[in-house]
């Protein structure tokens, strides 16, 4: 029972944190790549801290991010099989 729910609540995590999280590492990513080949888009910086064109969500999406990375990182750990071997003294 406590693994099924720990799995939905899991499921509902990852669902919610996967769009800030890959908006977050495509633009910081593509970022780079171009700053290699010698060119500034800097606006992908402004997506990549949260700063959407007519939204600006800077104060809360990095922490907001951050929270859902770890939130989902201590579900995941929660869904690990626990090893039933009990080692003798």
């Amino acid at each position: 029972m406590f693994k099924t729910k720990t799995r939905k609540l899991h499921r509902s995590i990852t669902l919610i944190a996967v769009i800030p999280l890959l908006v977050t590492v495509l633009s910081g990513s593509l970022y780079s790549l171009f700053q290699y080949f010698g060119l500034d888009f800097f606006w992908l910086m402004k997506i990549h801290t949260g700063n959407f064109f007519f939204i600006n969500l800077q104060p809360l999406f990095t922490p907001v991010v951050g929270l859902l990375t770890i939130f989902a990182i201590i579900s995941g750990l929660f869904l690990f099989p626990r090893s039933k071997i009990k080692y003798p003294d």
